[in-house]
Order: C-alpha cells, then sequence, then structure tokens
C-alpha cells in the first residue's frame, strides 16, 4: 500500500528536490544565476527520479517493462511539474504586470505615470532584455548585429509551439 503511494508520489517528491536544489544553488551560488540554477534543479530532479526508479527494480513484483512504463509516466508527471515550476518563477519575476504592482507596493504612496514610463520604456525593456540574452550566450552581438548563440532557449520555444499544435491546433492565442 505505501509503494503505490510512493509511485503516484514520485513525481511530487522529485519536484521537492528540484525547488530544494535550485533555491540553494541560486541563493548560495550567484554566478550561476535564475536560469541556470532552474535548469540544475530541474536535471537533479530527474536524476532522482531515475535513482527512485532503479530503486523500484529490486521488488520482485516489478517487470521489467512495468519498471519503463513506471519511469516514463512518472518522468512526465515529473515534466509537467517542473515546467509549471518553470513558469511560475518566470511570472513572478519578468512579468511586467506582476512587476509594476510589486513596485506600487514599494513605492507606499504611489507613483506617477512619468516615472512608471521612465522605468518602462520600450528601449530600456529591449536593452535589458538584449543584455540578459548575451550574458546568457543565448545570442551573440558582433559586427553590428545580433545571431544566436546557444540555441538552448529557442528550442524549448519550437517545442512548446509543437505543442501548442498539437493541443491547441493554433501556433498561439493570437491565430
Amino acid at each position: 500500500m505505501t509503494f503505490d503511494y510512493f509511485l503516484v508520489f514520485m513525481p511530487v517528491i522529485c519536484l521537492i528536490i528540484n525547488v530544494l536544489v535550485q533555491l540553494l544553488s541560486f541563493r548560495y551560488f550567484k554566478q550561476i544565476g535564475l536560469l541556470n540554477s532552474i535548469y540544475l534543479g530541474f536535471v537533479i530532479g530527474i536524476l532522482y527520479l531515475l535513482f527512485f526508479t532503479s530503486f523500484i527494480s529490486f521488488r520482485p513484483e516489478v517487470s521489467l517493462e512495468g519498471l519503463s512504463d513506471i519511469f516514463v509516466i512518472n518522468l512526465i508527471g515529473y515534466g509537467c511539474l517542473g515546467y509549471c515550476y518553470f513558469h511560475f518563477i518566470n511570472l513572478g519575476e519578468t512579468a511586467r504586470r506582476i512587476r509594476i504592482l510589486r513596485e506600487l507596493y514599494e513605492a507606499g504612496d504611489g507613483l506617477k505615470l512619468g516615472e512608471l514610463l521612465n522605468r518602462y520604456s520600450a528601449k530600456e525593456i529591449f536593452q535589458k532584455r538584449t543584455n540578459r540574452l548575451i550574458n546568457s550566450g543565448q545570442i551573440i552581438f558582433k559586427d553590428g548585429k545580433y545571431y544566436i548563440g546557444k540555441p538552448t532557449v529557442l528550442w524549448i520555444s519550437k517545442i512548446i509551439i509543437a505543442l501548442k499544435i498539437i493541443i491547441l491546433g493554433k501556433r498561439s492565442e493570437f491565430d
């Protein structure tokens, strides 16, 4: 009976490990950066999923075929939970609406429109985003032009678009 619960909660346990690794690595190893700490936590969670699955292989009632089924199902569950966690962090860190609300709250007695426009000019937002992409190696600035660097996020976006086409039947909510 407890074994069945362990199987059901294995993705949740691995997500908890993911979150702990991400938080600890981000707080204590500042040079790793937010995005890399998220990747690290996710990969460590997958490694624990492999460890827990291999631990299950010692049980006599679990066949090799059943073991691969357990791993695939739990990997899908863990992947979905990890995806949600990534976007939970992303929402609070990069969403302008959330940041504006947070800044208004921290200001106490409000901010004037001019102050908000100075903080959120299109040019400044573009510069910050491109600097972040350059610093992470996602893009390269050479000879006055921007080029694709490490295509990791580009491939992730292509996978997300493919999933949207499969699930929603369109590339975005604007189609």
